[in-house]
């Protein structure tokens, strides 16, 4: 398996994980999801957007684009907005005949030259740490029955779906 294809399998895990985590988002009240938790975030709609922007920084730093921050506090808005730029990387993944590319990131605390399959793991990376956080602060303002996004529960349902 190549790194574009371990990259494809990635981007489309990342899209199936975040769609099981706002599902369940969505079957509980929304006022909670603005309620104080102790987190790296003080809520769970603030930990979404941060998992949005970082989708979106990332995929700037692909396309060699300004960053702009998403930075809308409508749940629906924020959501939505989730699923598409999750879509998008899958889009841009797709798109590449390769992903040994280079480019340039630097941040705060970063600064070097990366392959874009390396930047593209970060990314869902980060996205998949985060996730876990929310479900830690779902299950400490009550929450119940949180999805597995374990990869491993993707891997069963994209092997199921082989098999029909």
């Amino acid at each position: 398996m190549t790194e574009t294809d371990k990259t494809k399998e990635l981007v489309n895990y990342n899209l199936w994980a975040n769609k099981r985590l706002l599902d369940w988002l969505k079957a509980n009240e929304e006022e909670s999801l603005t309620k104080e938790c102790q987190s790296s975030f003080p809520d769970i709609l603030k930990t979404v957007n941060h998992i949005l922007d970082g989708q979106i920084f990332y995929y700037c730093v692909l396309k060699e684009q300004p960053f702009q921050s998403f930075s809308k506090n409508n749940v629906e808005e924020i959501f939505s907005g989730l699923i598409e730029q999750s879509e998008v990387f899958i889009d841009y993944v797709e798109s590449q005949k390769t992903l040994n590319d280079l480019r340039f990131l630097k941040t705060k605390t970063l600064k070097g030259n990366f392959r874009q399959f390396e930047l593209i793991q970060h990314c869902m990376n980060h996205s998949t740490f985060h996730r876990g956080q929310i479900i830690t602060m779902g299950h400490q303002l009550g929450f119940s029955k949180a999805p597995s996004t374990d990869m491993l529960f993707y891997f069963i349902k994209r092997n199921e779906k082989i098999e029909d």
